[in-house]
């Protein structure tokens, strides 16, 4: 008898941490976002992290810009154009682009290959937006180089470097077609979610990255990590470029306050 009761006693404890457990996992997957609708960090699901940025921060470059997005920070300097390699039937300038992170930057260590290939990745889809973004055929039989440096890194890299690039380049007085702006957006809890941080990205949800030339209405890059229903996917279409619009008038903004500072001192 005293036999049968310790089993029962151990059953009873066995299932009260099985539910404990799967309670907890299912509540750890659902409090990004707390019931009144706020995000970990205070923001709403449509909002952006703070924003500023600065320019000519790199003095023997033809263009730079410092950028803090949310704890994002990075640094973008262009240098060129400048005649390049000796390239037959060259029409336009190339674009390279050379992408690195300090050692402290990320809170977990990673190892070098994986680094490595990540860098090359980013560094591939950088030059083909900005191929696309620049009016190349000004400067035929030149070359123009992007050099990226993540300070302190807050999630997607990529997103921030490609906002960084764009103001770097209209810093350096090199034309382009349009502003690119670059955005990535979730979908957690039923819910479109803008602008992921690390803490965001890292959860297991659908995730889209959508980089586009916003006046010109045009798509420059588009990745979707899952695959979601349409309905969804369109959703979540529909936020990014809602994102980029407010991150488009942000930078203008930036923009124009340069130009005004740049006036005011001439």
């Amino acid at each position: 008898m005293t036999t049968a009761m310790d089993t029962s006693s151990v059953t009873k404890n066995k299932r009260n941490e099985l539910t404990s457990t799967s309670t907890t996992d299912y509540i750890s997957g659902f409090d990004l976002i707390s019931i009144e609708g706020y995000r970990q960090d205070g923001r709403k699901h449509d909002e952006l992290r703070n924003f500023r940025v600065s320019f000519n921060v790199v003095p023997d470059a033809d263009g730079s810009c410092y950028m803090e997005h949310g704890n994002c920070k990075l640094l973008a300097t262009i240098y060129g154009p400048y005649e390049g390699e000796s390239r037959s039937n060259q029409e336009q300038a190339v674009i390279t682009c050379d992408f690195s992170m300090t050692s402290y930057c990320v809170s977990e260590r990673r190892l070098r290959t994986f680094g490595d290939m990540k860098s090359q990745k980013l560094q591939m889809a950088i030059q083909r937006v900005f191929q696309q973004a620049v009016i190349t055929e000004t400067y035929p039989k030149s070359q123009i180089d992007i050099y990226l440096k993540i300070l302190q890194s807050d999630g997607n890299d990529y997103c921030p470097c490609v906002n960084a690039t764009t103001l770097a380049f209209i810093n350096a007085g090199i034309p382009m077609k349009d502003f690119v702006c670059s955005s990535t957006v979730g979908y957690i809890q039923n819910k479109c979610i803008i602008d992921l941080n690390q803490q965001e990205e890292q959860q297991k949800s659908p995730q889209l990255t959508l980089t586009i030339m916003p006046q010109r209405e045009d798509i420059v890059g588009l990745s979707c990590e899952s695959r979601v229903h349409h309905d969804i996917y369109n959703e979540m279409l529909d936020a990014a470029t809602r994102a980029n619009l407010q991150l488009f008038n942000l930078m203008k903004q930036a923009v124009f306050q340069q130009l005004k500072t740049a006036l005011h001192v001439l």
